[in-house]
């Protein structure tokens, strides 16, 4: 029997390599030849090593991934909270669920950190796969794919940047969830377009779907968008119409679980909108993307002059969304740097469409092919330069640094639990030694303690208040969150709004912060390991629930983040915990007596100071007794809806980030457990599921040809809006960066007349532009510098009109002051003066207008007249 099973197993493989034929073992060659070049960089010996990967944000990711194995999966809530960064917060609401599972899953055979590993390097190896199997869909004969597996590396060892995503330096950066929904996404584009041809594998399209839109919602607008192309098509609108809205809808309901409380919890999000400037076109078409981009132009050429309805056109048409989305990415708050990899691998897909047409008309196209293939991977080893250095410095591991020794005398300094006092440190460069300068985000993994910063920040309430408390405790501020204003180095004005944090240890590197804490009664040194020192908070209670010394006042806001971000920098009001109006029912009105229209000017009723409070924290719950029952209990963890009470009639959101409760006696408890929305999730997965395993038939019959002879009119007029609109949201972005780089150009040789003008025309774009906000300010700057100080004010005073939003409004206030004063309206100037005290306290521009006042009181009143 194991005679004729061997034998039966031999003929199928025969029969296998048969329908393979010469062209598929070539295609598959070339494959695996691109993958061994991958392992050249990715040695085995590397990725097999037991130690904590390096580099970039990479280091940040293994806590959260520990978490959801050792605490959320067990309480049946992978979306579950996570003490260890931002004051509390939910990792898996947002993204990155896939790859952590996989993680986790592989762990059962391999060490955890060589697991984590073999993950972050999936999406490199995806993706020659991926484009292999794209090109075969997209209906492209031999030798495309094959040559496209090579191909592909020419995107991924782009050295260009760092950040966008998709490449090589990205996923060192720490970006390997997006590489893999990348890869992903490059597959669903080629399965669209054959599964929209055939009416077939809709199931399997709406699974891949869902999965790129887990790993990374930005990679889902990638890879959905390019189902728009079908509704162009006249005689198949219906059925393609039926067929799409089959794979997204079911791909929608599979994401439920995630889709649906990701939604709800938006307002409590950070949104980071910052637009990328580009220096030069080579920024987004580099060295090794130049000959790629040169044949996806030539190509558009040919394709406008071709018929409709080919792979090619397609291709074009995902490359027009893409530009679609970049252009439109700030205005919903999302980077619109995360949509040009995309569209720089739409470049070499089009290049290879190209060659597709021209290499049929060549003799013995199997040579040229080879040598095509082989002349990509020598291209390739010619020209990275940094990425085999980055790599090893990755995946040799945080063990085998130089610097580890120290890194374990630190983390043991602070070793603890999680639910312990938090940890601060200050963001220095200087950490790059341990193997990433954010390493001690991975505190919760290295010391078991809780600490402030960490790597998914737009997943947290807190985010801002936690950016500027960086700015106060660091030399090295990154002010990463747009929107706010910034203080500089304090860690005096710190210590106030650490303690809101219940934080008692500080890591300190420089100079500077060291010798303000040394001078500074309220912390002791507890290490010293040149450069580095640990100060102790003293006199810390060390309690994440207490009774606030003043009580909560009702504050009336239409942007509650914005006046809580007041509040947070107000150093009177620290002690007077706010809560927007809007958020208290009539119901508990009572709670609150006290109500202000400012969030920095409020009114004072203490409450008791003899309140005895014993609280114990876990992972997912606070309890806490109280001697001082009805009174309100501020406890120092980030406000969630998912947060539910015992003990207390609701959670209340108060100031900073946090919650209040009034307890109705002496036990509460909170847990966070799922809302509303999390089972309306739920269920909306189950229905997806169902759907997926349901009769092939009911797909089919969804997919079955419904031919139309013309697009509805209805549908005519959306699309001639949508191409309106992204026209314009185009011409927006590219016409005000254009003459915004003019502008800036004219301002640095001093020509103050023509830079104003180059802004006014980036402004002619529309108030919301892509740098209309800088032009404003430039504008303005142009103008003080020629000297029309009248003029110069008004422009000031339309930035802060404006764009109410900037980061300019600060100092655009300051400059309304210098330029009142300079016009001799002393007493407006003081008034502007003080308002940019009161509003942005600690900020470079308060301190500036300190300086300006006080100068005016020192200066000799003017003679009257």
């Amino acid at each position: 029997m194991a005679a004729a099973a061997a034998r039966a197993l031999i003929a199928r493989l025969r029969a296998a390599g048969q329908r393979l034929g010469l062209a598929g073992a070539l295609t598959l060659l070339s494959l695996a030849a691109t993958w061994g070049v991958l392992l050249t960089y990715f040695p085995p010996t590397l990725l097999g090593l037991d130690t904590m990967t390096a580099g970039g944000d990479t280091p940040s990711f293994h806590h959260p991934i520990e978490h959801l194995r050792d605490v959320l999966l067990p309480a049946r809530n992978p979306q579950g909270w996570d003490l260890g960064n931002f004051a509390g917060y939910t990792p898996y609401r947002f993204y990155f669920l896939p790859p952590s599972l996989a993680v986790i899953a592989l762990s059962a055979l391999v060490p955890f950190n060589v697991a984590f590993k073999l993950v972050t390097v999936t999406g490199v190896f995806l993706l020659p796969l991926a484009t292999v199997l794209a090109l075969r869909a997209l209906g492209y004969a031999f030798p495309i794919p094959a040559i496209g597996a090579a191909a592909s590396l020419l995107f991924l060892f782009n050295e260009g940047n760092s950040m966008w995503g998709g490449n090589i330096p990205s996923t060192l950066a720490g970006e390997f969830s997006y590489s893999i929904a990348f890869a992903l996404a490059v597959l669903f584009a080629g399965l669209l377009y054959r599964g929209v041809q055939t009416g077939r594998g809709g199931r399997g399209l709406a699974v891949l779907l869902a999965a790129i839109g887990l790993c990374h919602p930005l990679a889902l607008v990638n890879a959905s968008a390019c189902g728009l192309y079908f509704l162009l098509d006249p005689k198949h609108f219906r059925r393609n119409v039926g067929y799409l809205a089959a794979v997204y809808v079911t791909a929608g309901l599979l994401m439920g679980f995630w889709l649906l409380p990701l939604a709800a919890g938006l307002p409590y999000a950070t949104s980071i909108h910052w637009a990328w400037r580009f220096q030069s076109w080579k920024d987004v078409v580099p060295a090794l993307l130049f000959v790629p981009a040169v044949l996806a132009a030539a190509n558009v050429v040919r394709l406008a002059r071709g018929a409709p309805g080919t792979p090619g056109r397609y291709l074009l048409f995902c490359l027009g969304t893409t530009l679609v989305a970049f252009a439109s990415a700030t205005r919903v708050g999302v980077p619109d740097i995360r949509f040009v990899p995309f569209g720089q691998m739409l470049l070499v897909l089009l290049a290879l469409d190209l060659l597709a047409a021209v290499l049929p008309l060549v003799p013995a196209v199997t040579l040229p092919a080879v040598a095509l293939v082989a002349a990509i991977f020598g291209f390739v080893q010619a020209t990275a330069s940094y990425i085999p250095a980055w790599i090893r410095w990755n995946y040799e591991g945080v063990e085998r640094k130089g610097s580890y020794g120290t890194l374990q005398r630190i983390t043991q300094a602070l070793e603890g639990a999680i639910t312990d006092p938090r940890v601060v440190y200050e963001n220095s460069p200087s950490y790059d030694v341990f193997g990433s300068m954010r390493i001690f985000e991975s505190l919760p993994r290295l010391a078991h303690r809780a600490t402030l910063e960490g790597v998914l920040l737009q997943t947290a309430v807190t985010s801002p208040f936690v950016y500027y408390l960086q700015s106060l405790t660091a030399e090295a501020g990154t002010s990463v969150i747009p929107g706010y204003t910034y203080p500089v180095t304090d860690p005096g004005r710190a210590t106030p709004r650490l303690d809101l944090f219940n934080v008692r240890d500080y890591l300190a590197v420089t100079p500077k912060v060291k010798g303000a804490l040394d001078g500074d009664a309220r912390w002791t040194r507890v290490l010293s390991l040149e450069p580095y020192a640990i100060y102790r908070r003293v006199g810390a209670d060390g309690h994440y629930v207490r009774v606030p010394r003043y009580h909560p006042v009702m504050v009336q806001t239409r942007q509650w983040k914005q006046d809580f971000h007041r509040w947070f920098a107000s150093d009177d009001a620290l002690e007077v915990p706010i809560v927007a109006a809007a958020d208290v029912p009539d119901s508990e009105r009572p709670h609150f007596p006290l109500a202000s229209a400012s969030p920095s000017e409020l009114p004072r009723v203490a409450e008791r100071a003899d309140c005895r409070i014993e609280e114990r924290l876990s992972s997912l719950s606070i309890e806490f007794t109280t001697t001082c029952p009805g009174a309100p209990h501020w406890i120092s963890m980030a406000y969630h809806p998912a947060w539910h009470v015992e003990g207390a009639s609701r959670v209340f959101l108060a100031s900073p980030a946090f919650m209040l409760v009034f307890p109705e006696g002496r036990s509460v408890r909170l847990t966070f457990g799922r809302t509303a929305a999390d089972w309306a999730g739920i269920a909306a997965s189950l229905v997806g599921i169902g759907l997926c395993l349901g009769v092939r038939r009911v797909w089919a019959e969804r997919a079955a040809p419904l031919p139309a002879s013309r697009l509805p009119r209805p549908v005519l007029v959306v699309l001639g809006a949508a191409v309106a609109v992204s026209a314009w949201s185009l011409t927006q972005t590219a016409g005000s960066q254009y003459f915004y780089k003019r502008g800036w150009a004219a301002l640095e040789r001093q020509d103050y007349t023509a830079a104003g003008r180059e802004f006014d025309r980036a402004l002619l774009f529309g108030d919301h532009a892509e740098a209309a906000a800088d032009a404003l300010f430039f504008r303005a700057s142009s103008l003080w510098r020629a000297g029309e100080v009248s003029a110069a004010q008004e422009a000031y005073e339309a930035v802060i009109a404006r764009r109410p939003d900037s980061n300019w409004v600060a100092e655009s206030r300051y400059q309304v002051g210098v330029c009142l004063e300079q016009l001799g309206k002393t007493a407006e100037a003081t008034a502007t003066f003080r308002r940019v005290m009161a509003d942005h306290p600690g900020s470079p521009w308060a301190r500036m207008a300190a300086d300006r006042l006080r100068a005016a009181a020192a200066s000799p009143a003017p003679p009257a007249p």
